[in-house]
C-alpha cells in the first residue's frame, strides 16, 4: 500500500524519484514524482507520510484510464476487488426547445473507497481510502482523509484538478 508509507519505503519499491509540484498546498507538504513506464505517480507527503497518490498518463492518448489500467493503478493500495466504486448518473435535464445540439455528453467522474477493518475487531476501521477518477481526464487521485496522530485531509476535486490537469 503506497499510502501511510514513509518516502525511504516508496524509494525501495518504486525507484528514484524527482520532486513534484505540490497538489494539495498544505503548509510542510512535500511531492515527488515516480515514473513508472507510461505513468507518473505523485505522492504527496504530511508529515513525512504519504497522504496522496495521484497516477497521471505521461505518455499516450489523452483520455481516461482504461479499465485495465484503473485496476492496476486502484492495485497500488488494495486489491481491486477490494474497491467500491461507484459513478453518478448524469443529471437528466429538462426537455426544452434546442437550439443547437451539443457535440459532447457530459464526462462523469468515477469515485472508490476502500475500508481496511481490523482482523480482530470487525468494527474498527485500520484506514480510510477515497478517491476519484474525473471522466475523459488521465489521471486519477487517491487520499488517505484521516489518519491516527496526523491530520484530516480535506481535498477539492477542483483543486486537484487544476494541479494535474
Amino acid at each position: 500500500m503506497l499510502l501511510g508509507s514513509t518516502k525511504a519505503e516508496l524509494d525501495r519499491l518504486l525507484g528514484k524519484p524527482v520532486m513534484a509540484r505540490n497538489v494539495l498546498g498544505l503548509p510542510g507538504e512535500k511531492a515527488w514524482s515516480y515514473a513508472q513506464g507510461d505513468f507518473e505517480i505523485v505522492v504527496g507527503f504530511l508529515n513525512d507520510i504519504a497522504r496522496y497518490t495521484a497516477v497521471k498518463r505521461r505518455r499516450g492518448p489523452n483520455t481516461q484510464l482504461s479499465p485495465a489500467e484503473l485496476a492496476g493503478v486502484l492495485s497500488l493500495n488494495a486489491p481491486a476487488s477490494l474497491w467500491t466504486v461507484e459513478t453518478p448518473e448524469t443529471p437528466k435535464k429538462p426537455s426544452a426547445p434546442a437550439r443547437r445540439k451539443t457535440a459532447t455528453e457530459p464526462r462523469v467522474p468515477t469515485y472508490f473507497s476502500h475500508v481496511e477493518k481490523d482482523p480482530k475487531v470487525k468494527e474498527k476501521v485500520i484506514r480510510e481510502v477515497r478517491g476519484w477518477m474525473p471522466g475523459g481526464k488521465p489521471y486519477a487521485f487517491f487520499y488517505l482523509p484521516a489518519l491516527d496522530g496526523q491530520p484530516p485531509l480535506l481535498v477539492s476535486e477542483w483543486g486537484v484538478d487544476q494541479a494535474l490537469g
